[in-house]
């Protein structure tokens, strides 16, 4: 079974490096012409389905793909971004002048040590990777489907993808619109990316 992760289009708040999390933001017009130049290298790949997080900007990018294809598109809340609690709507710098410069790395850190991290209020980093699991998981056990795209968000991604990964991995970039193969081999998984690169 192959997953073809990809991150939304561009947002105001991802022009502004401001934390997104759970906030129901929309794409820009550039976010948009992201989303469309996605549709050449996911064809590549004979979809058949694609499950999206439920916040616009990840189904959005999602529907822009699964109309070009004329495949469906379904929508799993549990796909959304990591709830960054009091942090959302800020930028870096207010975070870092709010919470501070060591729980801004420690966040930013792939590290196992960190997994416990959160903002107030908000939801810890392991917390959002076993919920991003669950939905893998699932579809594993009980989809008829081989081939599925997952619109989802920048933390998504890299939370997820890090997870199967050995510990020691360098950092993986997560641009807009990036996308990379989450693949189910026997008992492991494989992860292959950036795609189109």
């Amino acid at each position: 079974m192959k997953f073809y992760l990809f991150r939304h289009g561009e947002t105001d708040w991802n022009k502004e490096s401001r934390i997104q999390g759970s906030t129901n933001t929309e794409l820009n017009s550039t976010g948009i012409e992201q989303a469309e130049s996605l549709v050449p290298l996911l064809s590549k790949f004979n979809l058949e389905v694609i499950i999206s997080s439920d916040l616009n900007r990840a189904f959005k990018t999602g529907s822009i793909v699964a109309e070009s294809l004329g495949i469906p598109i379904l929508q799993d809340n549990r796909l959304r971004e990591a709830n960054f609690g009091e942090a959302e709507g800020k930028t870096i710098d207010q975070i870092i002048q709010d919470y501070g410069q060591e729980l801004w790395e420690s966040f930013r850190i792939m590290d196992l040590k960190n997994k416990r991290v959160k903002f107030p209020g908000g939801e810890s980093r392991w917390d959002s990777v076993l919920r991003m699991r669950s939905v893998v998981e699932d579809l594993v056990q009980n989809s008829q489907y081989k081939r599925i795209g997952l619109s989802t968000h920048g933390g998504v991604v890299r939370n997820l993808l890090h997870s199967y990964l050995p510990a020691d991995h360098h950092p993986l970039p997560i641009p807009n619109c990036v996308t990379y193969l989450l693949e189910k081999r026997e008992d492991s998984f494989v992860v292959e990316g950036p795609l189109g690169k």
